[in-house]
């Protein structure tokens, strides 16, 4: 694959956290909506920690040649605790995709009757097909499908702005909130974070060999930042205006139904390609770890996945909604240790730069 340059990292970033919870609106209400207008700020705040430690997460890559997530996770060498977090961070990527393949079960379900089951069936058979390809078609997907979504949901906004107002946009009201994962704005904030920077770090590790500069990174996690900032704001303005669609699985789904039959579909098949490419991406990732640490299974790579995608169907029958308020807030709170890991990382990192450089210029003063 040729070299990563600023758009497609971009899209490959958003692209990480483009998924079922996101772009149906589920995610995006539970952690931020429901908290009224505290929510928004929460949003800007997630946002711009998501940016920020991106950037950071893919300097570190770059200055320490490292492309094993559970070395970025792990600042010291100790096999035990980077085997661990390696396994924990990969348990996650399978949770999404997971999660990912209950949303479709749900979509197909909410929009055209199709039993969720034999939809989600469909779905893993495709996927597991697409993943067997590897990083390059991830990026591919990406590339493709990840501008489309961010335009749509900024078209579907407008839409609810004209049909329902934008009255209560601003003024929106805090509602009941029952989770104790999140009991306030900042912790749910937080949280969001952490599992998505969590799942992040699987997904874009093997991309650091494809980046060659750092303003690539900069720019490409910045503008990619900026997408989730359009798609979430687009996304909970557009709940905002009709309160009555939250209540349902696919809240976004029944916005754009109740807006029109035709933009229901058309909004059901947005979703399934952000649900598409947030699972494809990562099982890559989840592939790339069990293929590098497991011999056996790396010779096996097809009876692997059709034995995977067979446990990911079987697991997604849980439901999305439980899945959503249940995984997602359990990782995020593992995540906190690994965004608080990784920094550390990234500073000592720093530090053996500087004092690399410090000796340079002393040995050259003394020839």
């Amino acid at each position: 694959m040729k070299e990563i340059k600023v758009i497609p990292l971009a899209s490959a970033f958003a692209g990480c956290f483009l998924g079922a919870g996101f772009v149906s609106g589920q995610e995006l209400w539970q952690f931020f909506g429901e908290f009224g207008a505290k929510g928004y700020i929460g949003l800007i705040l997630a946002c711009v920690l998501l940016a920020t430690f991106g950037i950071i997460m893919m300097r570190l890559m770059q200055e320490a040649g490292i492309e094993k997530a559970e070395e970025i996770m792990v600042p010291w060498n100790v096999p035990f605790l980077r085997t661990l977090a390696g396994v924990i961070l990969n348990v996650f990527l399978l949770g999404v995709v997971i999660i990912m393949t209950a949303g479709v079960g749900a979509t197909m379900e909410q929009l055209l009757s199709v039993p969720s089951q034999i939809a989600s069936a469909l779905f893993v058979l495709l996927m597991g097909i697409v993943a067997l390809l590897g990083v390059s078609g991830m990026m591919k997907v990406f590339s493709a499908l990840v501008p489309t979504i961010v335009l749509a949901t900024v078209f579907f906004a407008v839409m609810s702005w004209i049909e329902f107002g934008t009255d209560g946009i601003l003024a929106l009201p805090e509602q009941t909130h029952n989770n104790p994962l999140m009991p306030n704005w900042i912790i749910a904030a937080l949280t969001y974070v952490a599992y998505n920077l969590l799942g992040s770090v699987g997904i874009m590790a093997p991309l650091e060999k494809y980046l060659k500069n750092k303003r690539t990174i900069r720019w490409g996690i910045a503008l990619g930042g900026l997408l989730l900032v359009l798609v979430a704001g687009s996304v909970l303005t557009a709940l905002a205006g009709y309160l009555g669609a939250t209540q349902e699985q696919m809240p976004m789904v029944a916005l754009a139904s109740r807006l029109n039959a035709t933009l229901g579909i058309v909004y059901g098949v947005l979703l399934l390609l952000g649900m598409f490419s947030n699972g494809l991406a990562s099982l890559v990732a989840f592939m790339e770890y069990v293929n590098r640490n497991v011999k056996v299974l790396n010779e096996h790579r097809k009876i692997t996945m059709a034995v995977l995608m067979l446990l990911v169907w079987a697991a997604s029958l849980a439901g999305f909604g439980n899945l959503v308020g249940t995984v997602f807030p359990v990782f995020g709170y593992i995540g906190i240790v690994a965004i608080v890991c990784i920094c550390i990382n990234y500073i000592k990192c720093m530090r053996r730069k500087k004092s690399v450089m410090e000796k340079a210029i002393t040995d050259g003063e003394k020839n």
